[in-house]
């Protein structure tokens, strides 16, 4: 009497993906043969799943729609540079029993490896090449943030704009240090400075100009002359993360600008500031009625022009905001796109915090300068607040 299992998902792997695991019995030609399958999520059973033979002596089981359910990705906005997003990863094994016999009774079992699911979803070529390691610092120097904008383009960020990276760290226990180092045009050095990390399976830094500021021996002067600067993490000097640059956006606006976050393919937060002339519209909606003419006067009937047919007594107004982004390199456009339009969850940036928003657009279309020639994107988000009048 054994269980076997043989197929496991990796160490991290996103959650909206499939979490398959196989496993096989010697058993399986008894009277009644089953397996049940108990699904453990942060060392609590969650539920328990008959599941019954496949393949020969064989079976899978997938746990991705329960993990994914469990997950949740909340915008950070409360001003630190470390956020430990335990929030969006969960640890999870399952056991697998066999059950059988003419009164069928669980019997031998096999426990997997407690693993973790993180709230990602990703398409099925970057799922199918998935690899968490990438993403450890950990365990590949110069592993990649969790963010898929290409790293060969400018990536910017505006004095009072936000901005956040996320890491994966799989079993790290030695000291982690985000490292910040500011440079003028000419790539001279203006400041530097470093904070002491927490170790988490999931981590998302918030790297904006004001959060170094608040939480570094970096002081808004040293901004004034800033180019660009980067941030990496540093595993106790033995191994760190890439060093991601990022340009500060210090350029004079024509227009007010609009700056958007959205979650993305792997659970963190991306950004993009729309630097055009955007545009306000309303959609309006009204309810009303129609009355017979003419009101009584005493006893007269009289047909006063005060006196309307048709009615009005209330509307709905529903705000949306066309979006146009400057000359984008199409790589950045293509990125912008899916990236975007793809997420559930979008935030419209302001001087007062973050405000839910709906992308209005539908499709999307990977531009090329050979064909496009000059890129820009446009997007409409639906504001989420409606206005409803007074009644009457």
């Amino acid at each position: 009497m054994a269980i076997t299992i043989y197929d496991e998902p990796q160490l991290i792997s996103p959650a909206s993906n499939p979490l398959m695991f196989t496993f096989s019995s010697d058993q399986t030609a008894q009277e009644n043969f089953s397996f049940i399958v108990e699904v453990y999520v942060n060392s609590s059973l969650h539920s328990t799943h008959q599941v019954f033979r496949q393949f020969n002596t064989l079976s899978r089981f997938d746990c991705s729609g329960i993990l994914s359910s469990t997950l949740e990705s909340p915008l950070i906005v409360d001003g630190t540079i470390e956020t430990i997003y335990d929030s969006a990863i969960n640890q999870y094994a399952i056991i697998v029993y066999e059950k059988y016999g003419a009164t069928p009774i669980v019997q031998a079992s096999a426990t997997s490896t407690t693993l973790f699911a993180f709230n990602g979803s990703l398409r099925h070529p970057d799922f199918i090449n998935w690899d968490y390691t990438a993403y450890d610092p950990n365990l590949t120097q110069d592993c990649l943030f969790l963010t898929s904008f290409p790293r060969d383009q400018k990536s910017y960020c505006g004095i009072d704009e936000s901005f956040f990276l996320g890491f994966l760290e799989a079993t790290g226990s030695a000291p982690l240090t985000l490292f910040v180092e500011l440079f003028d045009i000419s790539g001279s050095s203006i400041a530097s400075a470093s904070v002491g990390l927490t170790s988490s399976q999931l981590k998302v830094l918030s790297v904006a100009p004001q959060e170094i500021i608040n939480n570094t021996t970096i002081t808004a002067s040293d901004f004034d002359s800033c180019y660009r600067y980067y941030v990496y993490v540093d595993v106790a000097g033995v191994s760190s993360s890439e060093v991601y640059y990022i340009y500060l956006d210090t350029e004079c606006k024509r227009y007010a600008t609009n700056r958007l976050h959205w979650l993305n393919k792997f659970g963190v937060w991306d950004s993009f500031t729309f630097t055009l002339v955007s545009v306000t519209s309303s959609n309006i909606e009204s309810s009303g009625y129609s009355r017979e003419k003419g009101v009584w006067n005493n006893t007269s009937y009289t047909y006063p022009l005060y006196q309307g047919e048709k009615v009005t007594y209330s509307k709905r107004a529903t705000d949306q905001l066309t979006l146009n982004s400057d000359w984008i390199k199409e790589d950045v456009q293509q990125w912008l796109v899916r990236g975007l339009l793809e997420s559930p969850i979008v935030y419209l940036e302001q001087s007062n915090g973050f405000e839910p928003v709906n992308i209005n657009n539908s499709t999307y279309q990977f531009k090329t300068r050979r064909r496009d020639g000059l890129i820009q994107e446009q997007i409409t988000i639906d504001r989420t607040y409606s206005f409803t009048s007074q009644l009457n």
